[in-house]
């Protein structure tokens, strides 16, 4: 099996070199040593897609490929949509096309999975199981179900055998992530390996159903006392690894704009409460929808909102949303130091000079300086942010970066319910009362707290430091450590200044010798050799290795 497995693995690795050299990436494979993988795998597989992309644009054409490439692929390609910070507006376009639909699969092939993580037949639990799939995606197909007792519920349910494939596909993506970024130095502003690392850890939550129904119950408990906002029940009873069932959410869904409108819905009203809700979520809760697009929402009875699909979820800390705080209060005040402040620490760079940076974000901000915050197009805006980050190949945490995609997306999304929807007005109610809550004694008894716990462990641990720091002084075992890069420079010439006045003082004596000695007469011999005559030419080379050395030390 280990030898199949290994087989497997570098066909599939073939595959994925052959259909991203289709894409233009070719060069970037041959100086990573992979471009005879692509010629092997080349002549097996035919490679019909080449003929389907070769009129296509570089984003058009890797956005196909990876939906050829399969479930992983599709997934990264969904990953790389929320990275705005390291791919143009073109790039992101192309990848929010990403579908993880696929062909449907028999309920038949379903059945024994779904009775083996149940533990018994379909019968005891389900008064009837609708064999059609509501939608079929590429990890998994869903199916409506009613429960003993008549509850309507949806069964997730994932494809047999697809953990597998995604499991080989994710190392194979970690090996060419890590090969990338060592021997293509340019790709290094990309963060493959950070990228990868990001992705396989969403993907491996998202194969697990019940991290899907954990961060559900989370986002239910946070809108637990309001009552607009539904969040489907997550019946733990059946819910496993590869199965999720939930309650079924019967409502207009968010896209259908003209049957929103048959219903007599207020489409503006909709659209704040879909917004507050989502804003809730980043500013004051920290755990947010990853993926807030209309499809994911669906308008009830009563103007009520059901967010559905929690398998991407972004999760914001206190430290983070106090800078997204910062960085909002930079822009409306014109701080162009600020805002380089919060740039270089998101990429890990706080300690260099803002330089040519601090000239680029005063350009940024110089475009949006004196108009209101209320009437500032924030796509726009955050667009040419996020430009600025990668011209001046600077990154964001993923988190950070996952963020500011969701409210772009939201901007979007919530404009196709009500044309007039204004995000920047929008946000300041749930802004405020996230400086509120930031600053609430609550929340400073919290920090102070924090701060206290960790003064008092370091006083705690303070006795035990003096004391093992008096015994070591006691014993004799103090080292002191002092790394001084110009004294190991002094060193290295001192030495070799010695080393020349040795040499020069040995080929001073034999010179002096030999010149005494040869006046006398011929001298002894070895062999044949004359000794004296061998003292003069060992004179001779030692002179020359000392103007080769100053020569040397000179260029």
């Amino acid at each position: 099996m280990g030898l199949h497995s290994k087989i497997a693995d570098l066909e599939r690795l073939g595959e994925i070199v052959r259909a991203f050299t289709i894409a233009g990436f070719g060069d970037i494979f041959k100086r990573m040593g992979l471009e005879e993988a692509a010629e092997r795998t080349a002549k097996i597989l035919g490679w019909k897609y080449a003929e389907d992309v070769a009129h296509l644009d570089r984003p058009q054409r890797v956005r196909r490929l990876l939906e050829v490439l399969g479930p992983t692929f599709v997934k990264l390609g969904q990953i790389l949509a929320t990275r705005p910070d390291l791919f143009g507006p073109q790039w992101i376009s192309e990848f929010e096309k990403l579908q993880s639909q696929a062909p449907h699969l028999d309920f038949k092939e379903l059945r024994p999975q779904i009775e083996a993580d149940l533990g018994a037949p379909l019968g005891e639990i389900f008064e009837a199981v609708d064999t059609q799939p509501l939608a079929a995606a590429s990890l998994a197909q869903v199916h409506r179900a009613t429960l003993k007792g008549g509850t309507k519920v949806i069964l997730k349910i994932q494809r047999p055998g697809i953990r597998k494939s995604i499991e080989s596909d994710m190392d194979l993506l970690t090996y060419l992530a890590s090969l990338a970024e060592k021997e293509v130095p340019e790709l290094a502003t990309y963060h493959p390996q950070k990228v990868v690392q990001q992705f396989v850890k969403s993907l491996r939550n998202e194969l697990n159903f019940m991290t899907e129904g954990q961060n559900a119950e989370q986002v239910a408990a946070n809108f637990e006392h309001n009552d607009r906002i539904v969040i489907p029940k997550v019946y733990w009873e059946w819910t496993k690894e590869r199965i999720n069932v939930q309650e079924f959410v019967d409502g207009i869904p968010g896209v259908n704009l003209q049957a929103i409108d048959e219903a007599g819905m207020d489409r503006k009203r909709l659209a704040q409460t879909a917004a507050n809700a989502v804003l809730k979520m980043i500013m004051v809760d920290g755990v947010f929808h990853a993926d807030p697009h209309p499809g994911n929402f669906f308008i009830l009875p009563g103007e009520r909102i059901a967010f559905i699909d929690f398998g991407m979820i972004g999760r914001v800390s206190e430290v983070r949303r106090q800078q997204i705080m910062k960085l909002l209060q930079a822009l409306m005040e014109n701080d162009a130091e600020g805002l380089c402040t919060i740039l270089l620490e998101w990429s890990d760079r706080a300690a260099e000079d803002p330089g040519d940076l601090l000239e680029a974000v005063d350009e940024f901000l110089s475009k949006y300086s004196g108009k209101s915050i209320a009437h500032t197009d924030l796509s726009a805006m955050v667009g040419d942010l996020l430009g600025l980050v990668r011209n001046n190949h600077l990154s964001m945490p993923p988190d950070q970066a996952m963020l500011l995609k969701v409210f772009v997306s939201l901007d979007g999304a919530f404009k196709k319910l009500d044309p007039a929807f204004d995000m920047m007005v929008a946000i300041q109610p749930t802004l405020q009362e996230a400086v509120i809550n930031q600053f609430s004694p609550q929340a400073l008894g919290k920090r102070g707290l924090k701060v206290l716990t960790q003064y008092l462990e370091l006083f705690a641990d303070l006795p035990k430091e003096i004391r093992h720091g008096i015994q070591t002084v006691k014993t004799g075992n103090l080292r002191v450590g002092i790394e001084l890069k110009q004294l190991e420079n002094l060193q290295k010439h001192l030495t070799r200044a010695s080393n020349r006045l040795a040499i020069s003082a040995i080929t001073s004596a034999l010179i002096v010798g030999t010149s005494i000695i040869v006046a006398s007469g011929k001298g002894p011999t070895i062999r044949g050799v004359d000794l004296y005559h061998s003292f003069g030419m060992a004179a001779i080379i030692g002179g020359v290795l000392i103007l080769l050395s100053i020569w040397r030390d000179k260029s």
